[in-house]
């Protein structure tokens, strides 16, 4: 993101979906692979915003409403 930056580009994530299978292994959680998890889904969502990501796209607004909420 940094070089995106660097170059004058925004840098948008495409898509962020809170099914465990989507999620990384890290933040899933034991309720399998097609079993939604809000709680993993904002914190993948809020480590890209710490990071400087610039926009998201989301099968979920509400949830990336609650990750955004959370700065």
């Amino acid at each position: 993101m940094d070089d995106a930056h660097a170059a004058g580009l925004l840098v948008h994530a495409y898509t962020c979906r809170p099914e465990n299978y989507f999620l990384p292994r890290q933040l899933r959680n034991a309720d399998g692979d097609g079993a939604r998890n809000v709680a993993g889904s904002i914190t993948e969502i809020r480590r890209y915003l710490d990071m400087g990501l610039d926009g998201f796209f989301t099968d979920d607004p509400a949830i990336g409403r609650m990750a955004v909420n959370q700065c």
